[in-house]
């Protein structure tokens, strides 16, 4: 008959992506072993004990969680290679997400088109001039427009919509190939990659993509570099703050251990 506790530290191993896994493992052995004494002494049989202490430790899913929300070292006990692997993978997941974003951010321009028309989003400010060229350019592309301003906002908010749209898709491609690679091909070779930035990939995501959400605000309040309508600053910076937002919620972990490090 098979032992519950080795069967669970084994499912409770091959789960656990942290750093300071071994020290987990000797840690829940430890206190599985002080439980299952407890539960002999009380009366039980070896195996309702053992079933009895897995059930109070919780579920390997429950476990593994716990320690990958809690924030790690960055640095100590840690080889060369794999601090550089961390931040290599942390800077795809990173720039993937924030193609992704400029791919919503598209749709959300789409929709702007179609609720506020499309000088919100690519309506020139007044008084800008543009080269011959471009104007030829444009009004050869859209022949409805009547003045070079016109096409010029036809183009901008077109442009908006596509040119975004094809960066999520790239996006969504580079996220589909970094969860292949973290999750399919890196396990079979034997490495179990560890928490992003030791727990605080989340926070770096919220304060990476809060700080664009500010300076898409800032620049459209500003006025600093506007060449288009308001809509395409705008959906930018509510898709970037919707992102940081979400980061932040899963963040709550590595908040909390540096506002603890600070006090103390």
């Amino acid at each position: 008959m098979s032992d519950p506790i080795q069967g669970y530290l084994a499912r409770l191993r091959a789960s656990l992506r942290t750093g300071d896994a071994d020290r987990i493992l000797a840690e829940a052995e430890d206190h599985l072993a002080e439980t299952v004494a407890a539960g002999l002494a009380s009366g039980l049989t070896e195996r309702e004990a053992q079933e009895a202490a897995i059930s109070a430790f919780g579920s390997v899913t429950a476990v593994t969680r716990a320690h990958e929300a809690r924030p790690g070292n960055l640095l100590k006990g840690r080889t060369p290679a794999a601090i550089l692997g961390d931040l290599f993978m942390s800077a795809w997941k990173l720039g993937a997400a924030g193609l992704t974003a400029v791919g919503v951010s598209g749709l959300v321009v789409a929709a702007m088109n179609a609720m506020f028309g499309r000088s919100f989003t690519g309506q020139p400010p007044a008084g800008v001039t543009f080269p011959k060229a471009e104007c030829a350019y444009w009004m050869s592309a859209w022949t409805g427009a009547h003045t070079c301003a016109q096409a010029a906002m036809l183009e901008a908010s077109s442009d908006a919509v596509v040119l975004r749209l094809i960066g999520g898709f790239f996006g969504v491609a580079f996220l589909g190939a970094y969860l292949v690679v973290r999750h399919i091909i890196l396990p079979s070779r034997g490495h179990r990659p560890g928490v992003l930035l030791g727990g605080y990939f989340p926070l770096l995501a919220m304060c990476v993509f809060g700080a664009g959400a500010a300076g898409l605000a800032l620049v459209q309040l500003t006025g600093f570099t506007v060449t288009a309508g308001p809509g395409t600053y705008l959906s930018g910076a509510i898709v970037a703050a919707a992102v940081a937002v979400w980061y932040g919620v899963r963040a709550g972990p590595a908040i909390r251990h540096l506002t603890r490090v600070v006090a103390w």
